[in-house]
């Protein structure tokens, strides 16, 4: 997919100008870290198997119900109105057949809407087909075009979505031309939000650079969402380096005010390569804009900074983000309090936990596991733990 998408983009580079003053590198022959792997959710979730096909019966008999003086507006609003969406596709067949009729963007936009939601993507994909098919006669088909990307991307169907891309930049239409959205939806769909998969960002980093160099060269000015998604990609594959170079030139390069996705990604990015000293830096600084980091952020700061030896740096920060509303996982939290045992200071590891009870933070169950876990450390493991927590030797 990475090969396809490259060749895709190959046609389009930016002129030496322009890369000599982009603050960051766009291509990186890093050899890549190896990570744990966790499950990404790319591709769109399905609710089931498609349902089956309407009938012939069936079809003929919806398409009899159409009016008999078939123009766009009224076959839209016949599309948005039908309740089986298995038969939306029918009747953009049967519309195109008829002599009288000029096609129109605004039934298409309508079919293509409702099937996307309707998770029927073999329709969809036929219904996108059969309007690119007739771009040349539809008048402004901006909106068409930008829905079919969106919904591919959602599909996670890249190839299709870039499809679309390049339609949209050869449409002799200005409006149809890519938006800051576009750009958006292709890099989202490239570096998908909530995925935890770091190979997928460092693999598809070299297309979204030239994604971005292409915004660029439409003389596009990229906003922060664009500037996020070159921070969240080189911070999650671990190229922190060039993460931080987009990060310091934000402001002064395009004017672009760093919010609290920005700080998150670089925080969690920096403690997962045990960068403890610059994580606080930038934590520190978010803080004091009354920014809050994302809760993956929170867990990978405070388990950096229980797993360098900074006990006291993790409660405190520990205890921050609670205050701030963000409470810390179960297995950060128990970094924290074996931290604190270990560094010989097992009375406020055990004060740590009480506290941790008496604001609701765990329950008694984790209590007493926290509890034996910190005595153990010292040996007393045949210590009993009752449920006030005390010592029952």
């Amino acid at each position: 997919m990475a090969t396809l998408l490259r060749r895709l983009l190959r046609a389009a580079h930016a002129p030496a100008s322009l890369v000599s003053e982009l603050p960051f590198s766009t291509r990186s022959r890093r050899t890549p870290h190896r990570f744990r792997r966790t499950p990404h959710r790319f591709r769109r979730s399905r609710r089931g198997p498609n349902p089956p096909p309407p009938s012939p019966e069936e079809v003929s008999a919806a398409v009899a119900s159409l009016p008999s003086r078939l123009t766009p507006p009224a076959l839209a609003s016949s599309l948005a109105s039908t309740s089986d969406a298995r038969l939306l596709l029918p009747f953009l067949t049967h519309s195109l057949r008829l002599p009288a009729f000029r096609p129109d963007p605004a039934p298409f936009l309508v079919a293509i809407k409702r099937l996307a939601a309707a998770d029927l993507y073999a329709d969809f994909d036929r219904a996108c087909a059969l309007s690119f098919s007739l771009l040349p006669s539809l008048p402004s088909p901006g909106p068409l075009l930008r829905a079919a990307l969106y919904f591919y991307c959602q599909f996670g169907r890249l190839g299709k979505a870039f499809h679309v891309y390049t339609l949209m930049r050869a449409s002799a239409d200005p409006a149809a031309r890519p938006t800051a959205d576009t750009y958006h939806a292709l890099f989202t769909a490239l570096l998908p939000r909530g995925g935890g998969d770091t190979m997928v960002h460092y693999m598809y980093m070299d297309t979204v650079s030239a994604l971005f160099r292409q915004m660029l060269e439409e003389g596009i000015p990229p906003d922060t969402r664009a500037l996020n998604v070159l921070v969240r990609g080189y911070a999650q594959s671990l190229h922190l380096n060039d993460a931080l170079r987009v990060f310091h030139q934000m402001r002064p390069q395009y004017g672009c005010e760093p919010d609290a996705f920005t700080y998150s990604y670089l925080v969690h990015g920096l403690s997962a390569q045990g960068r403890t000293r610059n994580a606080r830096e930038l934590f520190d600084e978010m803080r004091g804009k009354g920014l809050l980091p994302t809760e993956p952020a929170c867990n990978a700061f405070v388990s950096a900074l229980a797993m360098a030896g900074e006990a006291e740096e993790a409660e405190r920060a520990m205890w921050e983000m609670a205050r701030a509303g963000r409470v810390v996982d179960d297995i950060t939290r128990r970094a924290v309090v074996e931290e604190l045992s270990r560094a010989g200071k097992r009375e406020d590891a055990d004060t740590v936990v009480r506290e941790m009870e008496e604001r609701g933070i765990v329950g008694s169950r984790e209590r007493q596991q926290l509890l034996r876990s910190i005595h153990s450390d010292h040996g007393d493991d045949n210590l009993d733990i009752d449920d006030g927590g005390r010592n029952t030797w």
